[in-house]
């Protein structure tokens, strides 16, 4: 028990995320022209204005959803490693039910029908391989990856053969309708009113998680399944649900990008967005009140990583490294304690 308390304690937090920034600044060191240049670029620019401040909440956003959903999978001692796929085709499915509806369509009904779009689309792939699992004992996180390979794939045929816009060069579908776009805040950066409804969504799973029979259920049968069985608690169902749900997360977060700061589905738009989700739910350690910082330092960790790209010339590759290392400290803390659970079980 003081070894689990201690995998938990905010000073371990506090230590990977500072391991990152330290990180951080050596590759900065080594690999850029002007240093202190670099370091502002870095730290501070990506607050330095409303444009660039609303385009890093923006990048936090989806972050803040899907890292939900993967903490929902969680508790339920399930790995959903399928985020970056339900993702991705929740967002195309989103996206071409907006194209579809007619021009007058009010703007409300189309985000409220984008939005249900993707968590179904989500919801449909993640909750295959918690049927799996329940029904045939297939590792969900072997389902769940192979699946997102699958849609994936499909998702890139449909992007670039039926769906592709004819009138651009790019692998793309047409621009949904400006009207259709949820409205934005911090104009003009990307970012929109789809921040209140993430924040919504982590404070109504905290309540879940706390006070109501489902969220203490949910956690015995993360913890304990034998005993879950033993008190009549329907583990399979909560296996299920808790991945449909997880995959239902990243599809919202896919949909709310289509109808947001993306406006159309591009091949290959969500760039490792899914994999981001699960640092930000292990950085989280459980607890739904730490997904918001959590995503804001990973998207803190892109945001000034592009602005040190672009400002400073530093080689994409490096900072490439630089991220997958900082993702690499951030969660080979969490890892074990996770592995030692599902070993338990």
């Amino acid at each position: 028990m003081p070894a689990e308390r201690e995998l938990h304690s905010p000073a371990r937090v506090m230590l990977a995320v500072g391991v990152s920034i330290a990180l951080s600044a050596v590759v900065l060191a080594l690999f850029s022209k002007d240093f202190g240049s670099a370091l502002e670029q870095f730290f501070l620019e990506p607050f330095s204005n409303r444009y660039f401040l609303g385009n890093y909440l923006a990048d936090a956003v989806p972050l803040m959803i899907a890292g939900l959903g993967v903490l929902i999978a969680f508790r339920s001692k399930n790995f959903n490693l399928g985020g970056e796929g339900q993702l991705y085709a929740s967002a195309l499915a989103a996206g071409v039910l907006a194209l579809l509806l007619p021009a007058g369509t009010a703007p409300f009904a189309v985000w409220f029908l984008a939005a249900l779009t993707g968590v179904l689309t989500g919801a449909a792939i993640g909750a295959l391989s918690g049927l799996l699992k329940a029904v045939r004992h297939v590792s969900e996180m072997i389902s769940s990856f192979l699946i997102s390979a699958i849609v994936i794939n499909i998702s890139d045929f449909l992007i670039t053969g039926p769906f592709q816009d004819p009138a651009s060069n790019f692998q793309t579908t047409r621009q949904i309708a400006p009207q259709f776009l949820l409205p934005r805040i911090l104009a003009p950066s990307k970012l929109d009113i789809s921040i209140g409804l993430a924040l919504v969504l982590i404070v109504a799973f905290m309540i879940v998680d706390k006070r109501t029979k489902i969220g203490f259920e949910l956690k015995i049968c993360g913890e304990n399944e034998e005993f879950a069985r033993y008190c009549g608690i329907p583990v399979a169902a909560y296996q299920i649900a808790a991945m449909a749900i997880s995959g239902g997360m990243y599809g919202l977060a896919g949909a709310l990008l289509v109808i947001g700061p993306q406006g159309r589905v591009m091949r290959g738009f969500s760039s490792g967005l899914g994999w981001s989700a699960i640092s930000v739910a292990l950085l989280a350690q459980g607890s739904g009140a730490g997904i918001v910082p959590a995503a804001l330092f990973i998207a803190f960790l892109g945001t000034g990583s592009d602005h040190v790209m672009i400002g400073s010339g530093v080689p994409s590759e490096i900072i490439s490294i630089l991220q997958a290392a900082a993702m690499f400290f951030i969660t080979a803390r969490s890892l074990p304690r996770i592995w030692k659970k599902r070993g338990q079980s």
